[in-house]
């Protein structure tokens, strides 16, 4: 991973400098838009005027927009800098663009950079048609440059691969010993991988492959055997052959049947013995003598100076291999009827327990006088041939095709009919190694084997959450029942408390009328009191005007009768007046009466509106008790009827909530109910994938075990490597002391039948299995990297911008890209291996440049990390983007998975590790204390350790369970870029600006070398 501040520097000086800044010395050269002005615009104004970020509605990024201008017109008036936009605000001191303030680290244009822009809109501001691209002058990057952006270990932890500026190393992972370089031939530069700084390196899952990163291109490296260089002595072979003990000649069977011998170094023909019949072996166990066994019966025993005949033995049986001590005393043949014989010089050597055998596949000597038999039982005797017993029984598990002991005859490797190999020790008969199928197999059995235990993992815990769910579910059910009750407990309360409501409602409304009906009564009563009050008024008026009008009527009816009085004297005088006076008196008396009726009538009225308006007061006394009374009660019942209707409020209020939290259990038990199918699915998928990864590791491990049965078996001159060729053609190395598989190489052109029991190293690295008939099998095992592919390219538009992240699918079938243009957009590709067909393209995934890419370890998500500052989780099926990881504060610099699949671990500029709960899609811990920016985070192994480079020089590792620190060490005046940990979690490499490869022991990053 690169620093970001660091390596456009580096391209700037190498690659942009020199071709850039000598044209612009030149002045009868016309300046040029693509060439000069572009760069200078793309350096320090396009990431603020750009297509996605046009501040003032102004880009810069093509020839179009440029022409459009911005919100403020016009940009540019040819051959007038003076009145042209782009000049004026990129000169203007007071208010310049950029401002100083920018946050994208863009600088004022320089006095020459001005210059040139001044110069360009002079000589009438041409945008060229060709791309900056294409202008670029690539300079070579001198060998001095070594700082190292990427740095990858192979899956089967024999290789590390370095990239030095554009170069990239091959180091042992054991020693650090150089052992190769990466080489694309085509490039003008010798001995590099790419034009520009390779940034990006991944190995395949098989580490067959690698891929490195660099401007717009991708390259696919092929690891193949190196070409044997075939000796002249092996061209004439054409049968049988074998070689010296001190590796300086080689016998073998040439097209007649003659045995020849063959200095090595000088390619000399010393020796030809002439053909005793069809040649079934040879061995040259001892350096002064030559054994060679023919089919016919006889052997011959030669010498190896001279090539003169020894002895010759004559068999009763068909011979198919023959051997000798390294003392030279003895010499053994296996006939094709498993009978062995056993020779002492020349002379048969009797031994009744080699008679027993009839089955033997093998022989070899281990020692003097001890011989080695293996059996078609699959046991694996040992005879001291002085005793004539046997010492040693070896169990191998099936029939023993093949026999290798070491130099010191003290360790021996038994080759099975079934494919396998083993190491024993002579001296107690102990099983010290197993060497079981090879590189590919047992990484892929490797890969298998950890997505097994992970979907077993993911298994047990969704099993677990089968059982939270339906736990849930459960829950869920019975809080949707409570509140279901509480419901309608509230419903029931609140129609209750409303018929109170109303009840009170109608005792009002009849208390209402009542108060009405009262308040009519009091008003007739007191209208009647008034009317009786004002009748008695009135009676009281007309009595007073009778009793004043009787007054003078009593006065003269008394006047009368004292007339009548005077008058009865004076009857006669008087008759006259007497007659008058009585129809006077009666007129009166009659007034009297009426009147006296009257007043007796108004006296009787008055009495009678007396008791009326007495009766009225007692009535409208009375109404008004019942008004107040019913006020009373009407003030009770407005009381009342308020109480209710708040707790008919109250209930419908609590009515309405009991409603919403039904309306939300149900909606949470729905969920429940429903994630459960989900769950089920996701179970039922997980189960199935598990069901079929079982499957697929059972069928790797049973091809494994079912390997072809093996041929023959050669030691490495040093003994530090074990090849096994099988009958199929196939030769599988492992390391001889821990069998760890290394190659495997398939002989061209080889049959199971041309086989034989016989294979051997002429030297170190090349090995020799001669055939029945024709010329020797021979294999360098040297491993060279040749380029088998390349993605993308300078002219190409495939890729936008640099390859700064690369990561192989967990097939190795399909490789994800991360690249983009610099704060414009991160571009994520994912192409096939095999014909870098793009498979699927997300080019606005990120507004920046994407520094990191990783599949995920079940392969079904790919994470990305930018220099926008956000994480993006893509379904690589489905092309959609699943997860949003957002909470760094600057660049995401580096992503790692755990092994699991449920943790993502990220390392950013802002100094901080955040690790990721991928179901949830949430931050789970944040992981301070950094001086500088994380440039790159692994996790340690299958563990929840996190080890992580910094651009401080150290080196860290973390437990992410707690976020506490568990080691740190430093690479002190270093300043690193990126880190890588081997297969079994062993060692940590990382390395940076210095180059050097820092190598640490994993646990407590004690030093283990510097390369």
């Amino acid at each position: 991973m690169m620093r970001a501040s660091s390596l456009p520097l580096v391209f700037l000086l190498c690659c942009l400098g020199s071709a850039a800044f000598a044209e612009q010395t030149d002045p009868d050269q016309s300046v040029s838009f693509a060439r000069d002005i572009a760069p200078i615009l793309q350096r320090n104004c396009v990431a603020c005027h750009r297509v996605k970020q046009a501040e003032g509605g102004l880009s810069l990024e093509t020839h179009e927009a440029i022409q459009a201008g911005g919100d403020s017109g016009s940009l540019l008036v040819a051959k007038q800098p003076d009145s042209s936009a782009l000049y004026l605000r990129a000169s203007d001191d007071d208010d310049p663009m950029p401002p100083d303030d920018n946050t994208v680290g863009a600088k004022r244009l320089t006095p020459e950079e001005l210059a040139l822009l001044r110069t360009w809109i002079n000589e009438g501001a041409i945008l060229d048609a060709h791309s900056v691209d294409n202008a670029i002058d690539w300079q070579p990057i001198p060998d001095s440059i070594r700082n190292s952006y990427s740095l990858a270990v192979s899956p089967d932890n024999r290789l590390v691969a370095v990239g030095h500026a554009n170069r990239v190393e091959l180091r042992d992972a054991q020693s650090g010993q150089h052992v190769g370089n990466l080489i694309d031939e085509s490039l003008p530069q010798p001995g590099v991988a790419d034009f520009d700084v390779v940034q990006a390196i991944a190995f395949s899952p098989w580490a067959d492959r690698i891929a490195t990163g660099g401007y717009r291109t991708v390259r696919i490296w092929k690891r193949q055997p190196t070409e044997p260089a075939i000796p002249l002595a092996l061209r004439h072979a054409s049968g049988p052959t074998t070689v010296s003990p001190d590796r300086g000649s080689v016998a073998v069977v040439n097209a007649i049947g003659d045995v020849e011998i063959w200095q090595t170094a000088s390619q000399e023909l010393r020796h030809t013995l002439p053909s005793l019949g069809r040649v079934a072996g040879i061995t040259w166990s001892q350096s002064e003598q030559l054994v060679v066994g023919y089919e016919s019966g006889d052997i011959g025993i030669y010498g190896a100076q001279d090539g003169a005949s020894i002895a010759r033995l004559k068999l009763d049986h068909a011979i198919a291999a023959v051997a000798q001590s390294r003392d030279s005393n003895f010499v053994a043949s296996l006939g094709i009827d498993g009978q062995v014989r056993l020779f002492d010089g020349d002379q048969p050597h009797p031994s009744q327990t080699i008679d027993a055998i009839s089955d033997a596949t093998s022989i070899a000597f281990s020692a003097p006088g001890t011989l080695v038999v293996g059996t078609a039982s699959g046991v694996v005797k040992l005879i001291d041939a002085a005793s004539d017993k046997v010492v040693l029984e070896l169990a191998h598990g099936s029939s023993i095709q093949a026999l290798a002991i070491d130099k010191a005859g003290k360790t021996l490797v038994t080759g099975g009919s079934d494919g396998i190999a083993k190491r024993w020790d002579l001296a107690d008969g102990k099983l010290m190694q197993t060497y079981l199928g090879d590189r590919q197999s047992q990484l892929q059995i490797a890969s298998l084997d950890r997505d097994v235990k992970r979907e077993q993992s993911w298994l047990q815990t969704l099993q677990g959450k089968t059982k939270e769910l339906n736990q849930l579910l459960e829950k869920e059910e019975a809080a949707l029942a409570k509140v279901t009750e509480a419901r309608e407990k509230a419903v029931r309360e609140l129609d209750e408390k409303a018929k109170q409501r109303d009840e009170t409602a109608t005792q009002i409304a009849g208390t209402e009328k009542n108060i009405v009906e009262a308040q009519a009564k009091i008003d007739a009563a007191t209208r009647a009191a008034a009317d009786a009050e004002a009748l008695i008024a009135k009676n009281q008026a007309q009595m007073e005007a009778l009793k004043t009008a009787l007054q003078p009527l009593e006065q003269q009816s008394a006047t009368a009768v004292t007339q009548v009085q005077l008058a009865q004297a004076k009857v006669d005088e008087a008759n006259r007046m007497l007659a008058a006076a009585k129809q006077s008196a009666e007129v009166i008396a009659k007034q009297v009466e009426a009147k006296k009726t009257e007043l007796a009538s108004v006296t009787q009225s008055s009495a009678v509106a007396g008791e009326t308006l007495t009766k009225s007061k007692a009535a409208a006394a009375e109404s008004a008790k019942q008004l107040e009374s019913a006020k009373a009660t009407l003030t009770k019942q407005l009381e009342s009827l308020a109480a209710v209707e708040k707790e008919v409020e109250k209930k419908q209020a609590d009515a309405a909530e009991r409603e919403q939290a039904l309306v939300t259990a149900k909606k949470t038990r729905d969920r429940a109910s429903a994630n459960l199918p989900k769950h089920q699915e996701i179970l039922r998928k997980r189960n199935n994938r598990l069901t079929d990864l079982e499957h697929r590791h059972a069928s790797a491990v049973d091809r494994q075990n079912q390997s072809a049965a093996i041929a023959s078996i050669a030691l490495s001159d040093d003994e530090s490597s074990v090849v096994v060729v099988d009958v199929d053609g196939g030769a599988r190395t492992y390391q001889l002391t821990d069998g760890k598989p290394l190659e495997r190489i398939q002989f061209a052109n080889s049959t199971g039948s041309d086989v034989l029991a016989d294979a051997y190293f002429l030297d170190q690295h090349q090995l020799v299995v001669h055939r029945r008939s024709g010329p020797p099998l021979m294999i360098d095992r040297r491993q060279r990297w040749i380029l088998e592919r390349t993605i993308g390219g300078l002219e190409s538009d495939l890729i936008s911008d640099r390859v700064t992240s690369l990561d192989f699918r967990g097939d190795g079938q399909s490789i994800a890209i991360g690249s983009g243009t610099p704060s414009r957009r991160g571009q994520v590709l994912i192409v096939a291996t095999s014909s870098g067909d793009v498979l699927r393209r997300f080019d606005d995934l990120h507004s920046d440049s994407v520094l990191c890419v990783r599949f995920s370890p079940d392969d079904r998500l790919l994470v990305t990390a930018s220099a926008d500052k956000t994480i993006r989780l893509l379904d690589v099926q489905t092309e959609a983007v699943v997860g949003a990881l957002d909470g760094h504060t600057h660049h995401v610099l580096s992503v790692a998975w755990k092994q699991d699949g449920r943790l993502i671990a990220s390392g950013s500029a802002d100094g901080t590790i955040k690790t990721w709960d991928v179901e949830t899609g949430q931050q789970k811990r944040t992981i301070g204390g950094f001086p500088d920016e994380v440039t790159a985070v692994e996790f340690v192994g299958d563990s929840t350790r996190v080890a992580s480079s910094c651009a401080d020089g150290q080196l860290r590792i973390h437990e992410t369970n707690n976020g506490g620190a568990v080691a740190a060490a430093a690479a002190p005046g270093d300043f690193l870029f990126t880190l890588g940990i081997s297969t079994d979690a062993g060692r940590v490499f990382a390395t940076g600006q210095t180059g050097a490869v820092h190598v640490w022991q994993t646990e407590g990053l004690k030093p283990s070398g510097q390369w």
